[in-house]
C-alpha cells in the first residue's frame, strides 16, 4: 500500500490588528501616540488656515491600514480645538465608524440618498465635543449610485457650510473604485499607509489611481509605526509614535 505524502501545514496569514477606538483624549494613551495625533491635527489646521481644505477624504491602499481609527481620532482632536466636525462614512463595503463611536449603523447616508430620511435625521451627535457622525445606514447594493447622485454632492456642500471640517472615511483605493466619484467633492486627500506592511508597489499604484482622479494629496499618515524598526527606516523619527504623520505632499 502506497502512503500518500502529507501536505505541509502553513500558518494562516493574520490580518494586521489595529488599535481601534478613540484614544486621542485618553490620559492613559502614551505620549508618543498623543504627540502623533497632535502633529496630525496641527498640520490639518495649518493646511486649512485659508478655509480651502474643509472637506477631506481619508483613504488607504488596502483594508486594515487604520484609516477609520485615524479619521475618528482626528475628528475628536479637531473637536477639542473648538472646531465643529462631522465624519461621513463612505466605506459602504466595510463601514466601521459606528464601532469607533459606539453607536448604531442605522439611519445613515444610504437612507438619506433613498429619500427615507431627512438630513437632520441621519446626523448623530457623538459623546465627543463638537463631533457629529453620519454612518452608512442601510446596506446599499450599488454604492456608486450613491456617490454619483446630486443628492450626495448637495449634502457635502451643505455640510461644508455647517461644519469647520468634513472628514470622509473612504474605501481603499485598490479594492473599491468609489473614490473616483467622492474625490471631486472633496478639497484634499489624506493618504494612510501601514508602516512596514503595505508594499511600495501597492502604495505607488494607489497614488497613481488617485492622481488620475485629480486627488490633491495633502499629506500622508503612517499607521502601525514600530519604533524598533526605526533604524531600518532612517528617515523616520521615534517621536512620531505608532500613528506618525509625515510630510505635506502637493
Amino acid at each position: 500500500m502506497v502512503q500518500r505524502e502529507k501536505m505541509p501545514k502553513f500558518k494562516k496569514k493574520q490580518k494586521p490588528k489595529g488599535e481601534a477606538g478613540i484614544v486621542v483624549n485618553n490620559p492613559e494613551t502614551s505620549f508618543e501616540k498623543r504627540e502623533a495625533y497632535t502633529r496630525l491635527k496641527n498640520n490639518i489646521l495649518y493646511l486649512n488656515a485659508d478655509g480651502n481644505k474643509k472637506v477631506i477624504q481619508i483613504i488607504s491602499s488596502l483594508m486594515h491600514e487604520g484609516k477609520t481609527t485615524i479619521t475618528c481620532n482626528l475628528a475628536v482632536g479637531l473637536g477639542m480645538t473648538d472646531k465643529k466636525v462631522v465624519v461621513v462614512d463612505a466605506d459602504f463595503r466595510k463601514p466601521r465608524t459606528q464601532m469607533e463611536f459606539n453607536t448604531s449603523i442605522k439611519n445613515g447616508l444610504a437612507d438619506y440618498i433613498k429619500g427615507a430620511l431627512k438630513k437632520e435625521e441621519i446626523i448623530k451627535h457623538t459623546e465627543y465635543k463638537n463631533v457629529d457622525l453620519i454612518t452608512r445606514g442601510e446596506d446599499s447594493s450599488n454604492s456608486s449610485l450613491v456617490f454619483v447622485s446630486d443628492k450626495f454632492k448637495n449634502l457635502i456642500q451643505e455640510l461644508r457650510e455647517e461644519y469647520d471640517f468634513v472628514l470622509v472615511d473612504c474605501p481603499p483605493v485598490l479594492q473599491v473604485s468609489d473614490y473616483i466619484n467622492i474625490t471631486p467633492v472633496t478639497d484634499g486627500t489624506l493618504f494612510v499607509t501601514a508602516y512596514g506592511r503595505t508594499t511600495r508597489n501597492q502604495v505607488s499604484e494607489a497614488v497613481k489611481e488617485l492622481r488620475k482622479a485629480n486627488a490633491d494629496i495633502i499629506g500622508t499618515v503612517f499607521s502601525f509605526y514600530d519604533s524598533k524598526k526605526d533604524e531600518d527606516y532612517g528617515y523616520y523619527n521615534k517621536k512620531y509614535g505608532k500613528y506618525g504623520y509625515y510630510g505635506s505632499e502637493k
